[in-house]
C-alpha cells in the first residue's frame, strides 16, 4: 500500500518505461496537438478580425465597413466552424 508521489518539479524524476509509452499516448498527444493547434488559429483570427474592427470604429468608412464585414464572414466563420467540429 505504500506508493512513491513524486512533485512535479523534483529534480530526480523517475526514468519513464517503454510501457510508459506506447501507441495510446502518441495518439493522446497527436489529438492534443491537433486541439491546440485548432485553438491557436481560431485565436489568431479573432484578434486579427478585433484589429479591423478597431481600425474601422477608428474611421468608419463605407470601405473599411465592408472589408470588416468580409474579413468576419471569410477568416472568422470557416475558423468557428472548425472550433466547434475538433472540440
Amino acid at each position: 500500500m505504500t506508493e512513491q508521489v513524486t512533485r512535479l518539479f523534483d529534480p530526480k524524476q523517475p526514468e519513464p518505461t517503454i510501457t510508459d509509452v506506447g501507441p495510446t499516448f502518441i495518439e493522446v498527444a497527436r489529438n492534443i496537438a491537433q486541439i491546440c493547434a485548432t485553438r491557436i488559429l481560431l485565436m489568431i483570427a479573432v484578434l486579427a478580425g478585433s484589429g479591423i474592427w478597431v481600425w474601422t470604429i477608428a474611421d468608419p468608412s463605407r470601405d473599411r465597413l465592408y472589408a470588416a464585414i468580409a474579413f468576419s464572414v471569410v477568416f472568422l466563420g470557416p475558423l468557428t466552424a472548425l472550433y466547434a467540429r475538433k472540440g
